[in-house]
């Protein structure tokens, strides 16, 4: 088992690092396509898997080292990987919510313009990103309208923000004549 623990320690400890050094969204879309892999990422954030993984690895070789019996350090790197992951998730989905700065609300920025940066569609959730308040600021963003079967946003689109509804910012394509 301890080269189970040693693996998942190896794999996550780097991603982990990576979204603390670069401030990695925990909603980070793969991408390309890669055949539904994509669809697991929305579901669960990368980050949580990096969580999981590095607290799974780290508790496992710590309890081994340890000498605690191999049952008993199977259930709590089990249980301190999950709670890590579960605590990830909780704090990013808090940040989400209160994404806007308590200076501007949700209200000043619907109608604002944007720009893509990740692609969306109506299967997958994208990021924007505008100025609000003279910063520029990202977010979490999905089309309003149903988008035909297969489309995208692209990166580079410019949207408009209809509404934010629980920190993510609904929007629809910038008519061309308005640009």
């Amino acid at each position: 088992m301890t080269w189970l623990y040693a693996f998942m320690l190896a794999a996550g400890a780097p991603l982990l690092l990576w979204f603390v050094f670069t401030g990695g969204d925990s909603e980070m879309e793969m991408g390309g396509e890669a055949d539904g892999l994509s669809e697991v990422f929305t579901i669960i954030p990368l980050s949580s898997l990096a969580f999981v993984a590095t607290f799974f690895g780290a508790t496992g070789l710590v309890s081994q080292w340890l000498g605690t019996g191999a049952i008993f350090t199977l259930l709590m790197a089990v249980v301190v990987g999950v709670l890590a992951g579960a605590l990830n998730s909780a704090a990013f989905a808090f940040l989400r919510r209160s994404e806007a700065s308590s200076e501007v609300s949700d209200r000043e920025i619907e109608g604002s313009i944007a720009r893509v940066s990740l692609p969306m569609s109506n299967e997958r959730r994208g990021r924007i990103v505008l100025n609000v308040a003279g910063a520029r600021t990202q977010m979490t963003a999905a089309p309003i309208d149903p988008l035909d079967d297969g489309k995208l946003i692209e990166s580079g689109a410019r949207v408009i923000v209809v509404r934010i509804e629980g920190g993510v910012a609904l929007v629809t394509r910038l008519d061309p004549e308005l640009e």
